[in-house]
């Protein structure tokens, strides 16, 4: 009975071990394949342009070539650069800031038809964002913002988008009334219950907001391109395809396009790096209260 108790375990721990093996190779697989295209971008962007049209196709550099960093970092995308610092710094701090004071207003002030107004809003979510691209234009044409990056920014002041602040209501639907209640017996005056007791308590959910404009707004290529043809105002994702991609672009060395792809990629793989934590923190405790 013992020996065939003992096979039995032993089977089992093999088919245990197997099914571990198995799994850990196909997530390395996946992994490797969602890579691949980084891994390209990289050791590309080192090679010489020889090296990058040699047949057959080399893999690594046979030597490392920084030329094309040196070459894509000029005045032009340092302009471009510049935009989108301010658009995406823009959205970044106001986005948070407006949706959480929407938010504010849909959980912890009673107003009439406050239920009605935020089902309107949610609404919006499903509207396509290229069909209010219409309207936008033709409002933002007759008031003179065409052609500029206010059409990148103004949304930020308020809320920044439908999907956003229900993320922060869904939070602050989970901070007792009781505290804002103290708060006010203290003293308290709005601005001080918003800034110094509503801000810090939905921190995670700030951080997400903020971290998603960020992204959103870095990656953003369609936007810019409705409403921008002047290129003082491109953005990066916009001008690095007028001088890379269209067609009539001036022809660039491939490594030179390669390391223009890194130094872009770079900023996001750094934010994402520093918050990960506070990304998953943020999508675990928000939207979950209906």
């Amino acid at each position: 009975m013992d020996t065939v108790n003992y096979r039995r375990h032993k089977v089992y721990n093999i088919r245990k071990t197997v099914i571990v093996v198995l799994r850990h190779c196909i997530i390395s697989l996946l992994a490797l394949f969602f890579l691949l295209p980084i891994i390209v971008l990289l050791t590309r962007s080192v090679m010489s342009p020889d090296d990058i049209y040699q047949v057959p196709t080399l893999l690594f550099p046979t030597k490392l070539d920084f030329s094309g960093y040196t070459k894509a970092f000029d005045d032009q995308i340092l302009s471009y650069l510049w935009n989108t610092i301010i658009v995406v710094g823009v959205n970044t701090v106001f986005v948070p800031l407006t949706c959480l004071m929407c938010g504010y207003g849909f959980t912890k002030v009673r107003f009439p038809g406050r239920g009605i107004c935020f089902s309107l809003l949610l609404s919006t979510i499903m509207i396509p964002g290229i069909a209010m691209q219409i309207p936008l234009y033709i409002v933002y044409y007759h008031l003179g913002l065409t052609n500029s990056l206010w059409p990148l920014m103004i949304t930020a002041f308020f809320g920044g988008g439908a999907m956003s602040i229900f993320f922060m209501r869904q939070y602050l639907k989970g901070i007792p009334d009781s505290i804002l209640e103290a708060a006010r017996v203290d003293g308290a005056n709005a601005f001080i219950i918003m800034f110094k007791i509503m801000l810090p308590l939905a921190r995670p959910v700030v951080v997400l907001t903020a971290v998603n404009v960020f992204i959103g707004q870095y990656n953003d290529y369609g936007t810019p391109l409705i409403y921008i043809w002047n290129e003082k105002y491109y953005t990066l994702s916009v001008g690095l395809y007028y001088k890379y991609l269209a067609p009539g672009a001036q022809s660039i060395d491939a490594n030179v396009q390669y390391a223009a792809g890194v130094m872009v990629m770079l900023p996001l793989v750094v934010i994402f790096a520093f918050f990960q934590k506070q990304l998953i923190n943020g999508i675990v405790t928000s939207g979950m209260k209906l």
